[in-house]
């Protein structure tokens, strides 16, 4: 579980690394071939799929540790899931804000 939450906390950040790294023109020109649009394209759609399940995750373990304890938790892991969450869809809605239609 501790991998998946990094990797689903590393791919929001991969991707905006990307689109700041791609508007400072700092990729050395990478950012113009075929194989950076292709891996734009891919973190595009994995990235709020990822984070949405790891928010789905962390929601059913925190309702389960409620429940079966009976006193309140802590919510730092859920709330976690949720910024990243609400980050990939900015991210997203960012670029579909840039794209451009001929």
């Amino acid at each position: 579980m501790v991998v998946f939450r990094i990797i689903a906390a590393l791919l929001p950040q991969i991707l905006l690394f990307l689109l700041i790294g791609g508007i400072l023109d700092l990729l050395g020109g990478w950012n113009h071939t075929d194989s950076a649009l292709g891996v734009l394209i891919m973190l595009f759609l994995v990235t709020p799929v990822v984070t949405a399940i790891l928010l789905v995750v962390e929601t059913i373990q925190y309702r389960k540790h409620i429940v079966r304890d009976k006193v309140t938790g802590s919510f730092l892991l859920p709330s976690f899931a949720i910024f990243l969450f609400l980050e990939a869809l900015a991210i997203d809605i960012f670029i579909l804000s840039q794209a451009r239609m001929h």
